[in-house]
C-alpha cells in the first residue's frame, strides 16, 4: 500500500510545480476583444514609478473622465465625443476640440491587443489568464503583462516594471462622466 502512495504523492508534487496551461491565442484574442467592447462602463487606475497616478472612468459610448496627479498637481480632463473639457489645478474648465491622439488613446483601453498568451496565474485563490501586449499609442514602447478573468475575459490588470493599470468597477451604475458646469468663457 505504501509503495502505491509514493508515486501518487510524487505525481501530485510534479503537477503542482507545472504552470497552468495557456489557452489558444486566437480564442483568447477574440474573447478579450469582445469582453472589452461589451461593458457600459469601467474604471482604470494607472500608477507609474515616476509618481504619476491617473484614474480614468469610461462610460459608453464615448465619455471619459481622467484625473492625473503628479508632483502635487492635478489635471482633470472630461472627454465627450470630440470635445474636451480641461481643468488644470482646480481652475475652471476650458472647452476645446479634443486632439485626435487623445481620442485614440482613450479608445485603446477597449482595444488591448493580445499578442502572446502566457501561462495562467493563480493569486488569492483565483486562476487568472495572462497575456503579453505592447501598449497602444504612437510610441508602442510599453511591453505589458495583463491578467484577465477566465470566465468573463475582462481585463483585470496590465503591468510592467514601470507601471500598473488596474481595471475595475465594470458596469457599476455609480460610474458617471458629466459635462462640467464651471466652464471658462472662450479666449478672445
Amino acid at each position: 500500500m505504501r509503495s502505491r502512495l509514493v508515486p501518487l504523492a510524487l505525481a501530485a508534487l510534479l503537477a503542482a510545480g507545472v504552470p497552468a496551461r495557456a489557452d489558444d491565442l486566437a480564442a483568447v484574442r477574440a474573447k478579450v476583444a469582445g469582453a472589452m467592447q461589451s461593458p457600459k462602463s469601467f474604471v482604470v487606475t494607472t500608477t507609474a514609478s515616476t509618481g504619476v497616478k491617473v484614474t480614468l472612468t469610461f462610460v459608453a459610448p464615448d465619455r471619459f473622465h481622467s484625473t492625473l496627479v503628479y508632483n502635487g498637481t492635478n489635471l482633470d480632463i472630461v472627454l465627450v465625443g470630440m470635445v474636451a473639457y480641461v481643468s488644470d489645478a482646480g481652475q475652471p474648465y476650458r472647452k476645446t476640440d479634443a486632439p485626435p491622439e487623445v481620442i485614440a488613446a482613450q479608445s485603446h483601453l477597449r482595444e488591448v491587443p493580445v499578442e502572446q498568451v502566457l501561462p495562467d496565474k493563480t493569486a488569492g485563490g483565483k486562476t487568472w489568464g495572462q497575456f503579453a501586449t505592447t501598449s497602444s499609442g504612437p510610441q508602442k514602447d510599453q511591453r505589458l503583462t495583463c491578467t484577465y478573468d477566465k470566465t468573463t475575459y475582462r481585463i483585470n490588470d496590465c503591468s510592467n516594471e514601470r507601471m500598473t493599470m488596474t481595471f475595475s468597477r465594470y458596469d457599476d451604475p455609480a460610474n458617471a462622466v458629466t459635462i462640467p458646469t464651471n466652464v471658462a468663457p472662450p479666449a478672445r
